[in-house]
């Protein structure tokens, strides 16, 4: 691909995430879909990433504060709390959520790679807690050097679907049409829970070490959820 055509891909997915509308929920309370993080850093080396992303979800703003550290190995631990109202709030079943995400990732071949993960938590300050638990396996597939797409299964119990124990797939892809510059992300999450649907990213590296996003999330039908944009800004030790 050309370098002009990379500016149009990325200008098309910017079009896509700024100039999407929202639509109405199916529930009285939802929440946005960054709640499963099938996608750890697979930095196959020793750097901690601190990320600090924010939602405006149905006039309220929330933040996302994320700590992750990737090791040698494959082995990848994020500590992540997700809904944090900064203005407004009330508008989700779920804030102030507080996760521990735990992955190792194996090599197969030079273009295939397996992840498996886990993720646990609850909701900090609410008066009863309850176990929010998934759980996902991942097949990676890079068909080009800037470029690889995963798809897996993924179960997730009642607490954090708020309808049933869920069992799914999830598929996504990541693309850099500028080298270590710009980079397109998204994800889907089958069903019609609270966790279903996708978000899109597009990352814009200014250093090494550093990145801001944008994105968009997108709900899947009779879920419960919303449109939603997110901003972040995350900074690697190395």
């Amino acid at each position: 691909m050309t370098f002009n055509g990379r500016c149009l891909f990325t200008l098309c997915v910017c079009s896509f995430i700024f100039f999407s509308s929202p639509t109405e929920a199916k529930g009285s309370k939802a929440h946005p879909l960054k709640k499963i993080d099938t996608t750890p850093s697979t930095r196959d080396e020793d750097v901690w990433t601190f990320t600090l992303e924010s939602n405006m979800y149905r006039g309220t703003v929330y933040l996302n504060p994320m700590l992750d550290f990737s090791s040698k190995g494959g082995w990848d631990v994020q500590i992540a709390s997700y809904n944090i109202p900064v203005y407004g709030g009330g508008a989700q079943n779920f804030e102030w959520d507080s996760y521990v995400n735990m992955s190792k990732t194996f090599d197969i071949s030079t273009r295939f790679k397996a992840l498996i993960g886990t993720q646990n938590g609850t909701t900090a300050l609410s008066q009863t807690h309850h176990l929010h638990n998934v759980e996902y396996g991942l097949i990676i597939y890079a068909p080009a050097p800037n470029s690889n797409i995963h798809f897996g299964p993924y179960w997730a119990n009642k607490a954090l679907s708020v309808t049933t124990n869920v069992v799914g797939y999830t598929a996504g892809f990541s693309f850099e049409p500028v080298k270590n510059r710009i980079t397109v992300q998204g994800d889907y999450f089958s069903g019609r829970s609270n966790v279903s649907g996708a978000i899109v990213n597009v990352y814009f590296k200014f250093v090494p070490q550093a990145q801001i996003y944008v994105g968009v999330g997108v709900p899947e039908t009779n879920s419960g959820n919303e449109f939603y944009g997110t901003v972040g800004f995350s900074l690697a030790s190395k």
